[in-house]
This record gives C-alpha cells, sequence and structure tokens, in this order.
C-alpha cells in the first residue's frame, strides 16, 4: 500500500487528530500532553485498561507529531 506524501504538517495533523481545523491542532496537543505529564509524574499506573488505552494514544499522537515535524524542520516531506 502506497502511502501519499505530503509537505504540509497542518492538514495531515487535523485530519488524524479528527479536528475541524488546523487551528485546534495547538490545544488538542497541549491537552494531551498536560494528561499524559500529569499521569506519569503521579507515580500511579492507570486505573484501568481504559485509561492506559487513553495514556497510549496520548503518546502515540504527541511522538507521531514530533516526528513529523522533526521531518518538516529538515525539509523533508512527512506521509498522509
Amino acid at each position: 500500500m502506497s502511502r501519499r506524501r505530503v509537505t504540509g504538517l497542518a492538514p495531515v495533523w487535523t485530519e488524524r487528530l479528527g479536528l475541524e481545523s488546523a487551528a485546534a491542532i495547538p490545544s488538542e496537543l497541549e491537552a494531551r500532553l498536560s494528561h499524559l505529564v500529569t499521569l506519569v509524574t503521579a507515580d500511579v499506573p492507570p486505573a484501568d485498561s481504559a485509561a492506559a488505552a487513553v495514556a497510549y494514544g496520548d503518546l502515540w499522537a504527541l511522538t507521531g507529531f514530533l516526528a513529523d515535524a522533526h521531518r518538516v524542520l529538515q525539509g523533508k516531506e512527512i506521509h498522509a
């Protein structure tokens, strides 16, 4: 399966995060980071599998965004 390649971060991450517009990306990522930081600095594992799934989802979104941001800063394309 071939993935299309794009150079813009905003359209890809608007779609990946399920947002209405690219303007919502910063607040969405800030909320995910805040949730993850709060969870891991409490030194208490997630209460149940649903909470763990949310935490892993937040971690996936943040690491994926940072990896794509790194590629953009290098002048490379990202995969949609």
